[in-house]
């Protein structure tokens, strides 16, 4: 199933719709964010749900709080409920896989490098089949990463990907993140 609808939201995201999809609850009763905050998406990977409850957990949005949810958390189990089987990344990080277990690796190879990574979306447009998120991705660097060796310096760094969903999975992540940024965090 194709998404049909279009909505964009920027700025405060909701924290308990997002939690709620995460554990299967029900989003009526979530509360929005504050005004201006970056909510860490293991808590906010859907808007707010003054938009109705039924629009958060349909077309691909529960699909969308896993992937991030995963991410923010390292729970790796969690690639189950949001990639398809022939889930690809692109670019494709060296190395690797397609599907679940290539969603699994790169949870796991992310982490290893930023092992407290906290994925804070700061917008979201849905347009058919494709979800496009902007955020920040903050946390320690622990391991080389864009040619940088560790420097244990907490940074944060913006990041935009489009997530193509098919069936109610993500089917392509298309990623970017700002390494001029992270360089200006490090120091180099």
């Amino acid at each position: 199933m194709t998404c049909k609808s279009s909505w964009t939201v920027r700025g405060p995201v909701a924290a308990a719709a997002a939690a709620a999809v995460l554990t299967g609850g029900s989003v009526a009763e979530a509360q929005p964010a504050a005004a201006g905050d970056a909510v860490p998406v293991v808590e906010a990977a859907v808007p707010a749900a003054d938009a109705g409850a039924e629009a958060w957990t349909g077309g691909g949005l529960s699909a969308v709080a896993h992937f991030y949810g995963a991410l923010s958390t390292g729970n790796t189990g969690l690639m189950a409920r949001a990639v398809s089987q022939d889930w690809v990344d692109v670019p494709t990080h060296p190395g690797l896989g397609t599907g679940v277990a290539g969603a699994q690796q790169l949870v796991r190879e992310i982490r290893a490098v930023f092992p407290d990574l906290v994925e804070a979306v700061t917008g979201i447009t849905r347009s058919g089949d494709r979800i496009h998120v902007s955020l920040q991705h903050c946390g320690t660097h622990s391991a080389e990463f864009a040619g940088v060796p560790a420097t244990y310096k907490y940074v944060c760094f913006r990041g935009e990907e489009t997530q193509t969903v098919t069936n109610g999975l993500i089917s392509t992540t298309e990623h970017w993140e700002d390494i001029d940024g992270f360089l200006k965090e490090v120091g180099k």
